[in-house]
């Protein structure tokens, strides 16, 4: 999967609002492996 570096990246409550779900469901998906977690900056 490409890494985008992004200027204004999307918040874990904005992916959850948009998918219909809850953050505590994004976070499962990420321990999952089903989705990336994010890169932290630096």
């Amino acid at each position: 999967m490409a890494k985008v570096k992004s200027e204004n990246p999307l918040t874990i409550g904005r992916v959850a609002r948009q998918a219909g779900v809850n953050v505590e469901t994004i976070r499962y998906y990420q321990k999952r492996g089903l989705i990336q977690e994010p890169s932290k900056p630096v």
